[in-house]
């Protein structure tokens, strides 16, 4: 079982996570991730997203629960929801409106796919119907996935992986897993430190976003007129195209400024065209210096085994039982 965070590089890194041996329950579910808001994060408003599993869902919806809002904002990661989606509807085609719908961060495109979906199939519909379109849907998510729609723990997988095929025992693996981890956040401490001394502000992706922005901005050569004081309409040459900007709320109806808390195009155009930094709309969780504050804790040695403290209520891990191998038969005459 495994917890991943994104870091203010948008690199997937390890919160939590746990051995278990049977089949993973919601009393197990419970447990871990009571443990998360006990021993990782006590941080509210966080964005969990998950898979749509029924085991999740019973643990975050019982009362009382620290991953119901305002604590948490639950949504789905639209990977495993378009796997169960599938399961029940075995469509490509059905499936693909259903991602398209999902990912777009655009209200008429939202609307346009879940109808071709409806005609297509209207038990299909019902079916997604059933789900609140925030848990799943890009464009009714409020900003709080920050553009992510998927969960990524193939690298932590890979490497428990390597170690079950190289028939570590349990907690060989935990320990070296340990080392692993200590090693890649002093790794990450020291390089968002060392940009830091350099006088940078942002993470790397988030610079090299706005310098393609910057590029694409050039080649289409945006036309920016105000509406009122707070909003401008920007459009093509052509004006085929129209997007509305407000730089006071950070939004544009393209939907890309709120989706991922830095400029798009359009509010690009808006700055260039008022002569604004576009840095100053950059959200502060991009910042090299929360990066920095991320990787900043110190990993203390692992104790002796023996001083690891017992476990309530989970099932202790026993090593296999392996019978003695027979008596070897005598040679045939």
């Amino acid at each position: 079982m495994i917890a991943s965070g994104v870091d203010a590089a948008n690199k997937f890194f390890p919160l939590a996570f746990a051995v278990v041996t049977k089949e993973v329950s919601t009393d197990i579910w419970r447990w871990f991730l009571t443990g998360i808001r006990e021993k990782v994060t006590q941080r509210k408003g966080l964005c969990l997203i998950s898979s749509p599993n029924p085991e999740i869902l019973a643990v975050i919806n019982e009362p009382g629960s620290l991953w119901q809002e305002p604590w948490a904002y639950h949504r789905f990661c639209l990977n495993h929801f378009c796997s169960q989606f599938s399961l029940v509807f075995p469509s490509l085609h059905l499936m693909m409106l259903m991602r398209q719908a999902g990912s777009t961060s655009q209200k008429e495109q939202f609307v346009s796919y879940m109808k071709k979906i409806e005609q297509d199939n209207p038990e299909a519909r019902k079916w997604l119907d059933q789900f609140p379109q925030n848990l799943w849907a890009l464009v009714h998510d409020s900003g709080r996935r920050y553009g992510i729609m998927e969960i990524n723990t193939k690298a932590l997988f890979a490497v428990c992986k390597a170690f079950e095929l190289a028939d570590h025992v349990v907690t060989g693996s935990v320990l070296l897993l340990f080392d692993e981890l200590r090693s890649f956040f002093d790794k990450s401490f020291n390089c968002s430190r060392s940009s830091l001394n350099c006088g940078d502000v942002y993470t790397e992706p988030v610079m090299d976003k706005l310098e393609e922005f910057r590029t694409f901005f050039v080649t289409y050569n945006y036309i920016v007129m105000p509406v009122d004081n707070n909003a401008f309409q920007v459009t093509t040459p052509l004006q085929k195209d129209e997007w509305i900007v407000q730089l006071s709320n950070c939004t544009c109806s393209c939907g890309e400024f709120q989706r991922c808390k830095f400029p798009c195009l359009h509010a690009l155009a808006v700055c260039k065209k008022l002569k604004f930094n576009p840095l100053q709309y950059v959200d502060d969780c991009y910042t090299l210096q929360q990066l920095n504050r991320t990787y900043a804790a110190n990993f203390s040695d692992v104790p002796e085994i023996l001083a690891w403290p017992e476990a309530s209520g989970v099932p202790r891990l026993l090593p296999p039982f392996i019978p003695p191998s027979p008596p070897p038969s005598p040679p045939y005459k």
